[in-house]
């Protein structure tokens, strides 16, 4: 019973204890601003180099490394700032002798194509023209708003290849992701 008298008294003393004490709940609130700024800057793609061969010998592979050569075929992108893009290229097999039958086989292989986003070949980085490229314009105001693509190749004359002058067109094409 003695145990009991002190589990009340103990009981009534916190109650007592507590009994001037409100808890209440608590919060907290922040805002932040908001805001984009629309850009008016269309993306734009303009060939700024050709991919020249030169002379080739018959029977004699040749091949431009986009990475340092100077007869690379270059391609400027100009865009909104910061703005990622894909960039896809249409390549011919075969370079033609005008409308006539003779041609020669072009190739593009793995490390054909070199991109950067400022205008220093030597620094590019190597890949497949083949594929779609992802890449992000420069976060600088016009006209620095920039990126670069180089195309080097290889084409394969034969040991009889009539002489004459060759060529094909490679196509372009740049979009914004929206990223």
């Amino acid at each position: 019973m003695a145990s009991r008298r002190l589990t009340v008294a103990l009981a009534c003393m916190a109650w007592l204890a507590g009994a001037g004490t409100t808890v209440r709940a608590q919060s907290a609130a922040a805002s932040m601003q908001v805001s984009a700024d629309v850009s008016d800057i269309q993306i734009s793609i303009a060939s700024v180099g050709q991919l020249r061969f030169g002379d080739v010998i018959p029977g004699t592979p040749h091949t431009i490394d986009p990475t340092v050569s100077p007869d690379a075929g270059k391609f400027e992108i100009l865009g909104a700032r910061r703005a990622e893009f894909t960039l896809s290229l249409t390549l011919p097999t075969l370079l033609r002798a005008g409308a006539g039958p003779f041609s020669i086989p072009i190739g593009f292989g793995a490390t054909a194509g070199c991109y950067y986003a400022r205008d220093r070949q030597n620094q590019c980085n190597t890949w497949d023209p083949g594929t779609v490229l992802t890449g992000r314009i420069r976060p600088t105001p016009p006209p620095n708003n920039t990126f670069y693509v180089w195309l080097g190749g290889t084409v394969a004359p034969s040991p009889t290849q009539v002489p004459g002058v060759y060529s094909a067109v490679v196509t372009a094409s740049v979009a914004y992701t929206g990223n």
